[in-house]
This record gives structure tokens, C-alpha cells and sequence, in this order.
């Protein structure tokens, strides 16, 4: 989705600079946008099933949302995994910098497909262009919900690589 989003991105740059054509998917303007619109479905349809189970099932609600009481919590876990602190911080099930990432992540998943549906139809959804401040604004706002999913991704990536990857094979498998 990101490698259709920046082509897209360079057919018209908010920034003076364009993304390589290699890390671009979708060929040309128009195959980009039907290679975003069919992976936004499939993490649109991904994200409803991943919030309802968590309602419905009443996962995580006191293991993975952040409270105020994590706000302690998190410059330790940044410290541990700079490796700045060698001593593990203590926590329960999840520790805090995953709680925060875990709160905000579904808080990204709706700007994200706000934006992308105001620059999508910015006429048919003028209310909505216009509480997202305008077209060029929302465009601004889903380029930084964009960056900030990967570099939850790369966060992802890291911790995994530095506490084991058997992690990395449960977080797929369950087991």
C-alpha cells in the first residue's frame, strides 16, 4: 500500500523531491490508485474484524490499553531498547511503549482512511474535507499517518530483532 501511495505521491509531491521508481508499485498513475484502493479494502476489512474481535471479546482491555499510569513506563522501555539501559524495565504482559503503540495504532487507522477518503472524493465529502482542513491539508495529514504506521512497522521489526526472533514466529502462528 505504501509503494502505491508514493507513486501516487509523485505524480503530485508535497515536498520537493519524488520517491524512486523502484520502490514504487502500480506503473503509472492510474494502476497505482487500483493497487491502493485494493489493499486499502483488504487492512480496511482487517482492521473492522481486528477492532470488533477486541470489543466483542474484551482482549486486551486491561493488558494493552495505554492509562496514565504507563506514562512512567515508557522512557525506560526507550532506554532498554536504545540499549542505552542494559537492565530490562519491569512490566506485565505488555510493557508500556507497547501499550502506546497499541492505543494510538487504531486512532492512525481512521486519519488515515479519513484523509484517504477526502482526497479521494473531496466534493461528494465536503463536510469532512473541510473539518480536515481542505484537500492539501488532508493530503499533508495522510502522508503523516502513512509515516507513522511505518515506522510502527519498523518499531515492530526492531523489537522483534533485538528480544528474539522466536517472537516474530509466534506473533504469526499464535503458538
Amino acid at each position: 500500500m505504501v509503494a502505491s501511495g508514493l507513486r501516487i505521491f509523485n505524480a503530485s509531491p508535497l515536498f520537493d523531491f519524488t520517491f524512486p521508481k523502484w520502490i514504487l508499485l502500480g506503473g503509472w498513475l492510474a494502476g497505482a490508485r487500483l493497487w491502493h484502493f485494493a489493499a486499502m479494502w483488504i487492512f480496511f476489512i482487517n482492521g473492522v474484524i481486528a477492532v470488533t474481535y477486541n470489543i466483542i471479546s474484551r482482549h486486551g482491555r486491561e493488558t494493552t490499553i495505554f492509562r496514565k499510569k504507563d506514562i512512567p513506563g515508557v522512557l525506560p522501555m526507550i532506554k532498554y531498547y536504545l540499549r542505552i539501559d542494559k537492565q530490562h524495565p519491569q512490566y506485565e504482559k505488555y510493557n508500556s511503549l507497547q501499550k502506546l503503540a497499541y492505543t494510538t495504532t487504531p486512532f492512525l487507522a481512521i486519519g488515515v482512511t479519513l484523509s484517504g477518503a477526502v482526497m479521494y472524493l473531496p466534493v461528494q465529502m465536503q463536510p469532512l474535507t473541510w473539518l480536515l482542513g481542505g484537500y492539501d491539508f488532508a493530503r499533508w495529514l495522510h502522508f503523516l499517518f502513512m509515516t507513522a504506521f511505518v515506522f510502527f512497522f519498523i518499531g515492530h521489526i526492531f523489537m522483534v530483532s533485538i528480544s528474539g526472533w522466536q517472537n516474530f514466529w509466534s506473533m504469526i502462528s499464535g503458538w
